[in-house]
């Protein structure tokens, strides 16, 4: 072995093992952007006085099983490891006019939150065990 391929496999090493501390925490990162951004309107059916609330879209973020599931529009809602593939990064990151931009009232996902889900999909979706989301009101 060369120096420069002992050099090239220690970097290669380290940078590997730095992408492996990168995968934000859920229940620190993930978890306040949904339940601040997208509970409210993607959480369990609901009864509100004599109507029956269902979730927009039929798309839920309130367990993993249900993020992972897709909505109406049957494409999967996350692909672990696949942001780009992933309807909720790729409705979080439309331009703020687009017809299906989430949040689709307030403002949208600051450029900072996107990329913290799109590393938490593209490193796998770990999601806390036991947590279930719940609406705020």
């Amino acid at each position: 072995m060369t120096i420069k391929s002992i050099i090239t496999s220690i970097l290669a090493v380290g940078f590997s093992a730095a992408g492996l501390n990168a995968a934000p925490d859920f229940n620190k990162d993930i978890l306040p952007i949904l339940q601040e951004n997208c509970i409210d309107c993607h959480a369990a059916p609901y009864k509100k006085g004599t109507r029956l609330r269902k979730p927009k879209g039929g798309y839920r973020v309130d367990t993993r099983e249900n993020i992972l599931k897709g909505g109406e529009s049957e494409e999967a809602g996350v692909i672990p490891g696949n942001a780009a593939k992933s309807q909720l990064y790729k409705r979080i990151t439309l331009e703020k006019d687009h017809d299906d931009i989430m949040p689709p009232k307030g403002d949208p996902l600051t450029p900072a939150q996107q990329k913290i889900i799109k590393d938490w999909i593209d490193a796998g979706a770990a999601w806390a065990p036991g947590v279930v989301l719940k609406r705020k009101g």
